[in-house]
């Protein structure tokens, strides 16, 4: 039987914001425990170069998120992603002391419009799983592994944020759009 959209259980904003904000706060939540603390001092100028970069990426998001928010003002979805995604820029600023305070322009530019459109939930679902890949591709190239560690737990968050999106899609049943991410990364 081929499951339809009208026979998937749908998500109210409430029920959005929930496991949103569920997935952000266990990808902060990540980024404070363990064993070990890392300062910015015992960082790699290379280590720290990328997780600017992840962070530019993250307070992107952020902003764009804000760009829906104009469009479709009080949503309890876009608000939980964007807190999300500002929660994750200062995790980074944490850990490596860079301050949160420059958004990667490129991407902002290349998804303004779009998340100013009519298909936001289809555009942040592209920009999920884009933000993941590009932090899955990150992972492999830190030197640390404490910056390792919060940038996969960010990696995590964003991918559990494509699986509620396509859920909002209608696609909850797809396999490919819930376990599967073909995005590209940004190249750092």
């Amino acid at each position: 039987m081929t499951s339809t959209r009208d026979d998937s259980p749908q998500l109210t904003e409430t029920d959005l914001r929930r496991k949103l904000l569920a997935g952000g706060t266990a990808a902060l939540a990540l980024t404070m425990v363990g064993n070990r603390r890392v300062s910015a001092a015992g960082l790699s100028s290379a280590d720290l170069d990328l997780l600017k970069f992840a962070q530019g990426l993250e307070l992107a998001l952020r902003d764009l998120y804000d760009e829906a928010l104009d469009v479709d003002q009080g949503s309890a979805a876009w608000t939980a992603m964007s807190d999300s995604h500002e929660s994750f820029a200062q995790a980074i600023a944490g850990l490596s002391g860079l301050s949160a305070n420059e958004r990667n322009e490129a991407v902002f530019a290349e998804y303004r419009d779009a998340m100013r459109g009519t298909d936001r939930a289809k555009t942040a679902y592209d920009l999920e799983s884009v933000a993941a890949a590009t932090h899955i591709d990150l992972i492999g190239k830190l030197s640390d592994s404490g910056a390792a560690e919060v940038i996969a737990s960010i990696a995590s968050a964003e991918s559990r944020h494509c699986v509620v999106l396509a859920d909002v899609l209608g696609s909850g049943n797809d396999l490919g759009m819930t376990l599967v991410n073909s995005a590209q990364p940004i190249e750092a």
